[in-house]
């Protein structure tokens, strides 16, 4: 087997068990007669992420207690298909990124710089200082999305799934832009307007860098 093989050539130790026995370990079935036994999720490190320069980093994500597994997963996930260049999430009253996000995430864990902060408003002062303008998503902001010019070097900051961001957090964005609803419902969730902001931010920043060359 491919899989078995470039294990052994990176020195894993390799231990063969029938499906019903793999099963019992991980505890549920849904997997491909396949497990790691590995330590922790490799979180990066936040001082040297930001040290890269606003340009190297931007958009860069800023979540704001996110609590959902399956949220936290498909943010990785949108943030990497739609450019990212890294997420910050806080190690205290928020997800960590488990397996679950990991499946969820469908790659993106591996691919995009995850690193876990003690205090985000400090972190969010930390990445003004290095050249990013950081903008919170905010349903309550007077200003939309789309009226907005974003083809600076972004931090983009996305709130809770309930309560939205925190008062201080909010406080410290430079800027609040609400997504505008053209149906009857006036709210998405977390990952869903988080995605719909990337997506416009790198649309903007093409436009910008098409004009400028």
């Amino acid at each position: 087997m491919q899989l078995e093989y470039q294990a052994r050539k990176l020195r894993i130790q390799v231990e063969h068990l029938d499906r019903e026995m793999l099963t019992d370990l991980l505890g549920h079935s849904h997997h491909q007669d396949v497990a790691l036994r590995c330590q922790g999720f490799p979180y990066a490190d936040e001082d040297a992420l930001l040290s890269r320069g606003a340009e190297a980093i931007a958009p860069l994500l800023l979540l704001d207690s996110i609590q959902d597994p399956q949220n936290l997963g498909a943010l990785l996930r949108s943030g990497c298909f739609l450019g990212a260049k890294g997420v910050l999430v806080p190690k205290d009253r928020a997800a960590a990124v488990t397996a679950t996000v990991i499946k969820v995430a469908a790659g993106a864990a591996s691919l995009i710089p995850v690193a876990q902060v003690t205090n985000l408003v400090r972190t969010m002062k930390k990445a003004k200082d290095c050249g990013l303008w950081v903008v919170g998503l905010d349903l309550r902001s007077d200003h939309s999305l789309y009226e907005a010019d974003l083809s600076m070097p972004i931090g983009l900051v996305v709130g809770n799934e309930h309560k939205g961001l925190r008062p201080l957090v909010r406080e410290n964005c430079d800027l609040l832009l609400h997504l505008p609803a053209y149906g009857p419902i006036q709210s998405l969730n977390a990952a869903t307007a988080a995605a719909v902001a990337l997506a416009e931010i790198q649309r903007q920043r093409a436009s910008k860098f098409s004009v400028s060359s």
